[in-house]
């Protein structure tokens, strides 16, 4: 006769629990990432305000890794203290984050900016470059979520944690196009209801990511970390 499952233990007990440490850690993010979100609702969507929605991100750099740091932990340990482990996370990486951060946003301006003046521009040269800054543009999503990613889990100097970036997208590309995937997702379910929805279920999409490249943060503990350097 099968023994009775002790109190915690049981599927339904578990999925509560997941739904509070994910609903939890996504109003954390939320209320860490305010000041775009006020910005992304008073301002009339324009490429004009592109200046400030660039500074309204910078403090969202500190929310992701937090938001990163706590997912990777729940799928790590299936355990999570929502308010403790998402504002350690905050707290920790904060200085290492704005170092990938900064440079990522700018990138990402660069490349938006260049692609805006070149769609203006009926000539062929321009049509054809509009579409290599927009592969550039997936490209560099591609990289800058391994760039979150590793850096909301070990801490390296920021030129190692690029070219472990660039490294890992293409040994581990299944995992890499899988997490672009994800987002594609969104991007399709945001339109068909709410540019709020990837707001909403942000934790969601960071525990699918963070559990998409759990064998990538294996691979790098096992080849690359050294003592001490684990966030």
């Amino acid at each position: 006769m099968e023994e009775k499952k002790e109190f915690g233990q049981g599927i339904l007990f578990i999925a509560t629990n997941y739904i509070y440490w994910l609903l939890v850690t996504n109003l954390y993010f939320i209320l860490t990432n305010s000041l775009f979100i006020f910005f992304f609702m008073t301002l009339k969507p324009s490429f004009s305000n592109i200046i400030v929605y660039f500074l309204a991100l910078i403090p969202t750099g500190p929310a992701l890794a937090s938001l990163c740091y706590s997912m990777e932990k729940l799928v790590r340990t299936k355990e999570l203290s929502p308010t403790r482990d998402f504002f350690y996370g905050y707290r920790k990486n904060i200085k290492d984050t704005f170092s990938v951060w900064l440079p990522i946003l700018i990138v990402y301006f660069i490349l938006l900016v260049d692609l805006q003046y070149l769609r203006q521009s009926a000539s062929e040269t321009s049509q054809i470059l509009s579409i290599v800054i927009f592969i550039l543009t997936i490209v560099w999503t591609m990289l800058c979520l391994n760039i979150l990613i590793i850096n909301s889990r070990y801490k390296f100097r920021v030129r190692d944690v690029f070219k472990l970036s660039v490294y890992y997208s293409f040994m581990k590309f299944k995992h890499t196009i899988g997490n672009l995937l994800i987002l594609f997702i969104v991007a399709f379910l945001s339109v068909m209801t709410t540019d709020f929805f990837i707001v909403f279920t942000a934790s969601i999409i960071a525990f699918l990511m963070m559990l998409n490249m759990k064998e990538m943060l294996k691979d790098i503990e096992m080849n690359f970390l050294k003592k001490g350097s684990e966030n």
